[in-house]
């Protein structure tokens, strides 16, 4: 049952992956062939983009999440470190996003801080994983 559940969690990953590629060459090509069309709008063109790597990031980090809980042979702080390590991973994502989307006027710390948290838990789940190998 984990095993199917897991490949079902790789298909949904691997098309939530490909409708974005998807969708965003198709707004990059739209946006080369007529761009007259982005010129009276406020944002950017590449704002949908963003949102929509946005969503997908955070699905991704659900179902990574969801995969995370199914792995039976770590222990529960390896666990909990590496559910915290996607949470802060997609948080960098989104704080650098947040400073795209800004041009760079905001502070960088939206990125940094849960970037240095993320590498502090990947840091230890990795050192744990490595003590229970050897």
């Amino acid at each position: 049952m984990k095993k199917k559940l897991n490949q079902i969690l790789n298909i949904i990953m691997g098309s939530f992956i490909g409708v974005f590629i998807g969708s965003g060459l198709y707004k990059y090509w739209h946006f080369q062939k007529y761009p007259d069309l982005y010129v009276m709008q406020s944002a950017p063109w590449y704002i949908g983009i963003l949102v929509n790597g946005l969503l997908v990031l955070i699905l991704l980090a659900v179902c990574m999440i969801i995969k995370v809980i199914l792995i039976e042979k770590i222990g529960r702080i390896q666990k909990i470190a590496l559910i915290l390590g996607i949470v802060f991973l997609t948080l960098t994502f989104i704080g650098g996003c947040y400073v795209l989307a800004n041009h760079g006027q905001v502070n960088a710390g939206y990125a940094v801080v849960p970037g240095i948290w993320t590498m502090i838990c990947f840091g230890y789940y990795r050192s744990k994983n490595r003590a229970n190998s050897n």
